[in-house]
């Protein structure tokens, strides 16, 4: 009686203590792997499913890689992690080219000086002009528009491009009509003439004045101030002196402009010339 009396009491503790015990609460026990086979182990316990958190993975490329295209708008949607932070020291600077000290313009104007007895600039009296007198001589205009465009060919030739005596092409100096003798009178126009080498004497070639005496490779530059010098070369081969100056407006050449004056009584005025690069 007393052994039938303690298995109703532990039948009836067993069913109170599971009345009481949540039915979830149980922890599945599975088999673990003996400890000499290779394959994986198994967890030895499985949480209850109603304690599984339940989480959307991200959707992945077809790789398993989040696509580089996206904004961090679009990650965000998508409860993708942002992008990384550039770095500062890895990031690439855009610098601009620097400016690099070039060679004037191949194309400019004839910028014409005055200049006092030494030679010193003392004013800016306008350009080489392209409108010519009567289509021969060149003259100085005041306005940029009417300048004479040269292109600076390489060998001390200077192009004409907007002459109204578009040929023969090159700006060049011409003997004078009355250039007959060996005196201090001799003079030389500034023209349009035909090609000649340089250190050339003077060639018999055409001309805006016709075929006269004449030579274009007379020009040199100075590549710090763009000032343009004029040397003619005499028929022997020796370098004569070569001073320019305007007289009513147009531009001559001579050894010795008083000379000049002397003979032609208008009044002259000593010049210089500047390239400024278009």
């Amino acid at each position: 009686m007393p052994s039938l009396f303690k298995v109703f009491s532990l039948l009836a503790l067993t069913v109170i203590s599971g009345a009481f015990a949540s039915p979830h609460d149980a922890l599945a026990v599975h088999e673990v792997a003996h400890p000499d086979t290779t394959a994986h182990m198994a967890p030895a316990f499985e949480m209850p499913e109603h304690h599984k958190i339940s989480r959307s993975l991200p959707e992945l490329s077809s790789r398993g890689r989040v696509p580089c295209s996206l904004t961090n708008a679009q990650r965000l949607a998508r409860h993708l992690p942002l992008k990384p932070p550039t770095r500062r020291a890895s990031a690439r600077r855009a610098f601009a080219s620097p400016t690099v000290a070039a060679s004037p313009a191949n194309r400019g104007y004839v910028q014409v000086l005055s200049v006092d007895a030494n030679g010193r600039p003392t004013g800016v009296l306008g350009y080489v002009s392209k409108t010519t007198s009567a289509h021969t001589q060149y003259v100085i205009g005041t306005s940029l528009a009417d300048a004479l465009l040269v292109e600076i060919s390489g060998d001390h030739n200077l192009r004409t491009l907007n002459s109204d005596t578009p040929s023969p092409a090159f700006l060049g100096l011409v003997q004078g009509r009355d250039d007959t003798s060996s005196s201090l009178e001799h003079y030389l126009y500034l023209a349009s003439t035909e090609r000649t080498p340089p250190n050339a004497t003077p060639q018999s070639i055409g001309t805006s004045f016709g075929t006269q005496p004449a030579e274009s490779a007379v020009w040199t530059m100075d590549p710090a101030t763009y000032a343009l010098t004029v040397q003619w070369t005499n028929p022997g081969g020796a370098l004569a002196p070569t001073n320019s100056f305007v007289q009513g407006g147009a531009i001559y050449f001579s050894d010795d402009p008083a000379a000049f004056n002397h003979r032609y009584a208008a009044s002259v005025q000593r010049i210089a010339f500047v390239y400024v690069p278009a």
